[in-house]
């Protein structure tokens, strides 16, 4: 059993390896392997060449990883007539650029509350006809405060009436688009919990891939519980301690 499992571990990871190579060359550099890489200063996206603007962190790093070389949000992969999407919790823009290099008719909405990192993601997406959104989003209209005290990807809102940040609802959120979205990114680091407590606007949403934070105490269950709740069918898992990646799609008559 021992010898299976490692046989699997080895193969998994070859996997991953070769996965990262190609998505690699997809943006126009060739990857290797993580221990001597380092973030390219430009990658092409849909046939667009993109000089990088990053901060100094490591963040940044764990970012372009997960979204451009190992695609763990799973763009192309179980989904179909992508033609609106929304990004919550945009950050640098990664998570943007890859949508636009698969999806380069659709429709991007990027929503970024945090102040600080709101120029990068400005000049990362300036050429790919992504729209930003310098606001969070949340449960409700409102306002509502930073916490950013690390890195930038790490940054959380909390409602605040002397808030400085503007937040918009889910529902408003949708709307803008147009009414309805093919496929929502959301990695707002905790503020899911409060958007899960409104079931009307998941209503207009056809697929959900998004990070889950387990900072209260809440297990896995609970989200893949909302999820279903909301009418959505899990279809994959990426878990960890805290946090953990995870794909849905509307259930059959959900």
């Amino acid at each position: 059993m021992q010898l299976i499992s490692g046989m699997r571990s080895v193969l998994s990871r070859l996997v991953r390896q070769v996965q990262s190579f190609r998505n690699g060359l997809r943006f126009g550099f060739v990857y290797v392997r993580a221990r001597s890489f380092h973030i390219p200063q430009k990658i092409r996206i849909a046939g667009t060449t993109v000089v990088l603007r990053l901060p100094p962190e490591q963040g940044a790093f764990f970012d372009f990883f997960v979204c451009l070389l190992r695609n763990e949000y799973g763009l192309r992969k179980r989904l179909s007539h992508v033609e609106t999407i929304l990004d919550i919790g945009a950050n640098l823009g990664f998570f943007s650029m890859a949508a636009r290099s698969h999806y380069p008719k659709a429709a991007i909405h990027a929503y970024e509350p945090n102040p600080r990192v709101l120029p990068y993601l400005k000049e990362n997406t300036s050429q790919l006809g992504v729209v930003i959104y310098p606001e969070a989003v949340g449960g409700s209209n409102g306002y509502v405060s930073m916490q950013d005290s690390g890195d930038s990807n790490l940054a959380r809102t909390v409602a605040a009436r002397d808030g400085s940040v503007v937040q918009v609802s889910l529902a408003t959120a949708i709307e803008r688009l147009g009414g309805s979205v093919d496929l929502l990114k959301l990695d707002c680091e905790g503020a899911e919990w409060e958007m899960f407590g409104n079931a009307e606007p998941w209503q207009h949403i056809r697929n959900v891939r998004m990070e889950y934070h387990l900072f209260h105490g809440e297990t896995v269950q609970e989200v893949e519980g909302n999820l279903n709740r909301l009418g959505f069918e899990v279809i994959h898992w990426q878990p960890d301690l805290t946090f953990g990646t995870v794909w849905a799609s509307r259930a059959k008559g959900g």
